[in-house]
């Protein structure tokens, strides 16, 4: 029977969670500059975090998809570690949007 290794699992994990991490530091730059009302730059920075949100999303779904195929995986607390940080950016994101859109109407 295929199955994932750990030390696989491990670098999925980790790719996730380094993603998410570059994701959640770009949003908060993106507030940052709608604070000082440069909406150019903050919308340049929620589009990066998007996309290294993107990255992370795609590494977990690769993972899911081997399950969904009969694969064997290993419990990882490191892999629902990551699987719940991408989830909290991903709100996270949502969130400073919409901080992004009072700073417009507040500045803009």
């Amino acid at each position: 029977m295929e199955e994932v290794t750990k030390d696989e699992l491990v670098s999925i994990s980790m790719q996730v969670i380094l993603h998410a991490g570059n994701a959640r530091e770009l949003v908060f730059q993106a507030v940052n500059k709608a604070s000082e009302a440069d909406f150019e730059e903050a919308n340049q920075l929620i589009k990066q975090a998007n996309d290294e949100v993107g990255t992370a999303h795609q590494a977990q779904t690769n993972m899911l998809q081997k399950e969904a195929e009969g694969i064997d995986i290993p419990y990882s607390p490191l892999f629902g570690h990551a699987q719940d940080t991408l989830m909290t950016v991903k709100t996270e994101i949502n969130m400073m949007q919409e901080m992004i859109k009072l700073y417009k109407e507040l500045k803009g």
